[in-house]
């Protein structure tokens, strides 16, 4: 789960999308309201044979937190893990025994709500899949448009919605129930 970019909405999946010039994690209420394109990224199906780094301390044991932020959960983690299920040509419930989990997590994770770290370690172990992708550091993303000046979101909801189709001006029509000639005096 992730914010999206364009409205700032938290806690929702998102998507890569393009906006403008540029390439946003958009939630798909900005995505469907604003008709902006989906990069589409082919589903990659791996060995996991990454080492995991075990570091002891004062803090959380078995975590390094320097390595915390190094990797994050793909935006598309759902669509990655249906599509390895259809690969391996399993279904929903044989996916669930495999895992030792019910079906609904499975149906869960496959709608796009984030399950538990050890349920997506099961999910990569048992399809071959990889969920995570290497982290973007927020602090160097930078989005640019054509002028020297740095783009904001804002600028760049403007250029959608000036590309977006405007609707005519409605010819003014007489109301029912209004006199021409304006409303009466009494006098």
């Amino acid at each position: 789960m992730g914010a999206c970019e364009l409205c700032g909405k938290e806690g929702v999946a998102t998507r890569r999308a393009k906006v403008s010039q540029s390439i946003l994690e958009c939630c798909s209420g900005c995505v469907s309201s604003m008709g902006l394109v989906v990069e589409q990224r082919p589903t990659k199906v791996s060995s996991n044979n990454e080492q995991k780094s075990l570091v002891t301390g004062r803090g959380v044991s078995g975590m390094d937190i320097m390595t915390k932020d190094a990797v994050e959960l793909a935006g598309d983690f759902h669509s990655r893990i249906r599509e390895g299920r259809k690969i391996k040509g399993i279904s929903q419930e044989d996916l669930a025994r495999i895992m030792s989990v019910k079906k609904g997590v499975i149906q869960k994770a496959e709608n796009g709500n984030r399950p538990t770290d050890s349920i997506l370690e099961k999910f990569e172990k048992a399809l071959g899949i990889s969920l995570f992708v290497e982290a973007i550091s927020r602090s160097e993303t930078m989005v640019a448009n054509e002028s020297s000046s740095q783009m904001t979101i804002s600028d760049a909801k403007k250029d959608v919605v000036n590309k977006t189709r405007k609707r005519p001006e409605r010819k003014k029509r007489r109301r029912f129930g209004v006199s021409r000639s304006g409303s009466r005096s009494r006098r």
